[in-house]
């Protein structure tokens, strides 16, 4: 019987020696690259970070830019040389004379690693700049803004603003606007033809002409028999009426009648909505209690304002005699006395109690426009129009023309407002 001597344990794994090297690469391999991975990462955490970082400095410092331009049309920030007007038609033909609208880089930190520079500004509305500045009469209603924002690490961001000149943009399609929906006739009274004159002849020497007075259809025949020199019911025609030019009244409906005055509850909106005009006025410190506040401010009326201011009155005004006269945007929600030589530029609007008297001697001049309306301040959305009161027959003499450039600084004393704003 043959014997087997048993193989030593050693020598029947002899096929599997250099397994745990093997294994322990593999390993090392796995850790080497999740380690590998794992710093990949951060390093790309902290590029990003620093990018990130980069381009956002570049879009505050366009930001920057883009204020610093609104500044500039805001007219805080002097001309070099001294003594230009920021208006738009300045701005977009002259840029040089301002070093933010300039076209240079400008920094915005004192190291000079953020920059910006305003790289284009033209009219939306006529993109031919040279012709239009060449022009003595134009005037460009909106201005579209580009922004070049520099950061670190060669950033760049770019972003436009579009600004429009006007604060409220609104038709004036007569120089005096009535409107009337209850029923009952207006008050109306322009006097004789050596006592007052009321023309829609541009006194801007444009050669355009608007009616002199807008009414509602009820009070059309009173209007149209008072500026033929009649009392309001046609009767006593003496010939001797005022002088009205043109001598016809328009009459208002939704094509000429601007939308805050299309119905009583626009008119609330306008005036006391969350933007209307009393929050305004109260954001601009314009907001006034009494006339006599109103004129002991610091600009007053805004009768030493190139471009006049915007006043809100929460009650009734006396206009003159001598000063104080003014000029801009007149919000009136009491009755509106025009006394002795008052003098007036710009646009008027007598809202709520919806009347006004003329008093005292003397010679006074209105020029811009006159909006006049009765309403009350709270109610139903269904209210109508009251009967307005217009009667300048009292003592001294007058002259209300329309103005389109006075209406246009009226337009814009609440400040330019921003239409948009977009990134490129």
């Amino acid at each position: 019987m043959r014997s087997q001597k048993p193989a030593l344990f050693c020598e029947s794994r002899a096929g599997e020696r250099g397994a745990a090297l093997i294994t322990a690469v593999l390993l090392s391999l796995l850790l080497l690259a999740a380690g590998g991975i794992l710093i990949l990462t951060s390093t790309m955490t902290g590029i990003t970070a620093r990018d990130s970082t980069a381009e956002m400095q570049a879009y505050y410092a366009t930001e920057a830019g883009v204020a610093r331009a609104l500044e500039v049309l805001r007219g805080n920030v002097q001309s070099s040389p001294a003594g230009t007007r920021a208006t738009f038609r300045n701005v977009l033909c002259t840029p040089s004379l301002w070093t933010t609208t300039s076209g240079a880089t400008v920094n915005v930190t004192t190291d000079g690693s953020t920059r910006y520079q305003v790289t284009s500004i033209f009219d939306p509305d006529n993109r031919d700049s040279v012709a239009m500045c060449a022009l003595a009469t134009y005037k460009p209603d909106r201005l579209r803004i580009r922004v070049l924002g520099l950061g670190p690490r060669d950033s760049r961001k770019n972003m436009e603003v579009v600004v429009n000149r006007y604060t409220l943009e609104y038709d004036v399609n007569a120089t005096i606007t009535l409107p009337n929906g209850s029923g009952n006739l207006m008050d109306f009274d322009l006097g004789g033809s050596n006592v007052t004159s009321t023309s829609g002849t541009d006194a801007a020497g444009t050669g355009t002409s608007i009616p002199a007075v807008g009414v509602s259809g009820s009070d059309f025949n009173i209007a149209n028999n008072v500026m033929d020199g009649c009392d309001p019911n046609g009767s006593n025609c003496s010939g001797s009426g005022p002088v009205v030019t043109p001598s016809d009244p328009m009459m208002l409906d939704n094509t000429n009648t601007p939308s805050f005055l299309q119905s009583v509850a626009n008119a609330r909106t306008f005036m006391y909505g969350p933007e209307g005009m009393m929050n305004a006025a109260i954001n601009q410190g314009r907001y006034f209690t009494s006339a006599a506040d109103a004129i002991a401010s610091t600009p007053g009326l805004g009768a030493s304002h190139p471009d006049g201011v915007f006043t809100f009155i929460d009650g009734d005004i006396t206009l003159g005699p001598g000063n104080p006269t003014g000029q801009g945007t007149l919000i009136v929600t009491g009755k509106l006395t025009l006394d002795g030589n008052f003098n007036f530029n710009g646009v008027i609007m007598v809202f709520g109690e919806g009347e006004v008297y003329r008093s005292g001697g003397g010679h006074g001049n209105l020029y811009g426009a006159l909006f006049i309306a009765k309403f009350a301040k709270v109610g139903a959305n269904t209210d109508v129009f009251g009967a307005p009161v217009f009667d300048i027959s009292g003592g001294g003499t007058s002259n209300i023309q329309y103005n389109s450039d006075a209406v246009d600084k009226a337009k814009s004393v609440g400040g330019h407002s921003v239409e948009g704003v977009r990134e490129y």
